[in-house]
């Protein structure tokens, strides 16, 4: 069950989701408390206050009514164990023993030494403390206020509470916070399961047609109208892709295959007859020359065949060897135009070889001869009669471009890429698609390229561009 990718996204959600609770469940307490203390010292200073101004009161009905014998008692006032109990606080008297029966009891009976003079307050001061009384091991946060009597200090008040108890106020709502963050891990576990269930479906549709795939089965399709646009749905699409890759290798393997067996077919067809004619008589010495000359150019054409295919197998396994020479292009351009006049006049085709001139490069002459070669024979396979070959060069910034230029009748723009894949061939045209492939992989081996350029309707130029490696002639 661990090993799920959708259990593991929902439960590694759900982890980061409970850190991150008790993270900040400590954090609130933290802030909380710090809170909860500040709002405690603010409640102390203002109950203190009324305190300090309710014996202030009490101080100046005791000194008005010293020394008149008839006068009347004063009034009943809240004892200092009444008021304790009304803040919910501890209160003392700080300074001498104070003038009023049911005061406070003095701080230093306590044990306690406040850091300040209480006869040296101002009426705004506010000092704040922490002490221990001798009959009690907890801390106490206490607040004071000066009493005046006649604008002069007689004492001051303090009103305290156990540091512990504010401290530990949020157990209050602890249960309630818990409660809370509970039902919102819930909550967020059922949506991490959720949305795990909804990041692992397409993972998982593509792990299935991974399997078929693996099993020979290209009719495959994980991209619909509903794919996102995320990093799984351009995964999605990058598969496909794949797939769609490997289906058309597919078709074009099976193509070439039917290609090759074509081109093997008949010239071993042709041979068969020759020989078999020979073996029952039935050619006279007047016609061997012609059957031994037919059977030698079958011979040949499946010898080229062999080669181009050995050619293409090692260039891709990069174990074809290359020759570094200086090599003179106006030489080497005219004997593959050479090689070509012939059939030029047999299909009434013209041939105009404009390479008067051209430099020379450090290359293997052999390999670029090989590229011109195909070139040629691709371009005059598709130039209808009476039309036009050209084979030209041009030299700039370092780079002799070799052009082949033909008035067929052009290649798609769509296609024009396609037409260096292995085993890839226009509906009509003859071979068995390797040639343009191999210019291409030869081209980059002799650090070169060879690119297209076409129009429907107005021909094509294929430029096999080389580095020159010289300064010219």
């Amino acid at each position: 069950m661990l090993r799920s990718l959708r259990t593991r996204l929902a439960l590694l959600f759900a982890g980061t989701l409970l850190l991150a609770a008790v993270l900040g469940f400590a954090a609130s307490i933290r802030l909380y408390q710090s809170y909860n203390r500040d709002q405690t010292t603010r409640d102390l200073q203002g109950q203190v206050e009324g305190i300090a101004a309710y014996y202030e009161q009490a101080l100046k009905e005791v000194y008005s009514t010293q020394g008149q014998r008839d006068s009347p008692p004063p009034p009943p006032r809240a004892t200092a164990e009444q008021l304790s109990q009304i803040t919910g606080s501890r209160l003392y008297w700080v300074g001498g023993l104070p003038p009023f029966p049911k005061a406070p009891a003095n701080i230093a009976q306590a044990g306690i030494k406040p850091p300040f003079d209480p006869l040296q307050l101002a009426r705004d001061d506010r000092p704040k403390f922490e002490f221990t009384p001798k009959d009690d091991d907890r801390t106490f946060i206490g607040v004071s206020a000066p009493v005046y009597y006649a604008g002069v200090p007689q004492g001051a008040v303090v009103l305290s509470k156990p540091l512990a108890d504010i401290n530990n106020a949020w157990t209050d709502v602890a249960g309630r916070v818990a409660a809370g963050t509970g039902l919102g891990l819930l909550v967020a576990f059922f949506l991490a399961a959720f949305f795990s269930r909804r990041i692992t479906k397409p993972l998982r549709r593509i792990g299935a047609a991974a399997d078929r795939v693996a099993q020979g089965d290209l009719e495959v399709n994980v991209v619909g109208p509903n794919t996102s646009d995320d990093e799984l749905g351009q995964l999605a699409q990058r598969f496909q892709g794949m797939v769609d890759r490997l289906r058309e290798v597919d078709e074009l393997e099976r193509n070439f295959l039917m290609r090759v067996t074509h081109e093997l077919r008949t010239p071993v067809t042709a041979i068969s007859g020759h020989v078999q004619a020979m073996n029952e008589g039935l050619v006279g010495p007047e016609d061997l020359d012609a059957s031994l000359a037919a059977v030698n150019e079958e011979v040949r054409r499946i010898g080229r065949l062999v080669d181009d295919l050995l050619d293409l197998t090692r260039l891709e396994a990069h174990q074809f060897r290359l020759v570094r020479e200086e090599v003179g292009l106006e030489a080497l351009l005219e004997q593959a135009a050479g090689a070509f006049r012939e059939k030029a006049r047999t299909n009434g085709v013209g041939f105009d070889a404009l390479v008067s001139g051209a430099p020379t490069v450090l290359s293997d002459g052999d390999r670029v001869l090989q590229i011109v070669t195909n070139l040629l024979d691709n371009a005059f396979r598709w130039t209808p009669s009476k039309g036009t070959v050209t084979l030209s060069y041009s030299a700039a910034n370092g780079t002799a471009a070799i052009h082949v230029s033909d008035t067929g009748p052009g290649i798609p723009r769509a296609d024009q890429e396609a037409v260096f894949h292995p085993f890839y061939s226009r509906r009509g045209e003859g071979g068995t698609g390797l040639g343009l492939s191999i210019g291409r992989e030869l081209a980059h081996a002799l650090g070169g390229r060879l690119t297209v350029d076409s129009e429907v309707g107005e021909g094509t130029t294929f430029t096999l561009s080389l580095p020159s490696g010289s300064n010219g002639r």
